[in-house]
């Protein structure tokens, strides 16, 4: 009888350091299906992002070929270049001849000279806008064209306020025109 008591204790224990059981096998897979699930769940968000940059990016790629035949954006670029290139003189030439007075009285002995250049920075100014009304922009470029326009009419109005303190030899006046057109900077 010992016997027969020996061989199911025996069993027993073997099957017990044996295989697992077909419910912990069970369990080890739902938990392997799981963490699947979760990874699959992230690639799958991931695979949306970069879904959503290709489209971003064929989008942008569709806007430049857009813009790379649009002979109205290269006339806007001439037109702001040359705007530019007529800005830089004139302002150039503002500043040699302020220096060049610097100390002067009499700031009414300039007032040719300014005059002289603040007409070739108004005519750079409707040129500029003359060209870029004659060109069709699109959104981005409207938005800088907007910013311009703001600046050229901080930069008549400083003109007019440094003209003024020339033709009266008012160097505060002078010095509040000046002022102004250092901040027409902030449009562009």
């Amino acid at each position: 009888m010992k016997r027969m008591i020996y061989i199911p204790l025996v069993a027993l224990g073997l099957s017990a350091c044996g295989d697992p059981s077909i419910e912990e096998e069970l369990a080890s897979a739902n938990d392997r299906n799981e963490e699947l699930q979760s990874i699959l769940q992230t690639e799958e968000v991931a695979l949306q992002k970069n879904t959503q940059r290709l489209e971003a990016l064929e989008e942008d790629i569709s806007k430049m070929q857009s813009v790379i035949s649009n002979p109205d954006i290269d006339a806007y670029v001439d037109i702001v270049t040359d705007y530019s290139d007529a800005m830089k003189q004139g302002l150039s030439d503002l500043d040699t001849l302020l220096s060049d007075n610097a100390d002067a009285q009499d700031l009414s002995t300039m007032n040719e000279s300014f005059e002289e250049i603040e007409k070739s920075l108004a005519e750079a100014i409707e040129a500029y806008r003359d060209g870029a009304t004659s060109v069709e922009l699109d959104e981005y470029l409207v938005r800088r064209h907007s910013a311009i326009q703001l600046a050229n009419e901080d930069i008549l109005a400083a003109l007019d306020s440094i003209g003024n303190g020339i033709s009266a030899s008012d160097q505060n006046l002078l010095d509040q025109g000046l002022a102004q057109l250092r901040n027409a900077h902030e449009y562009y």
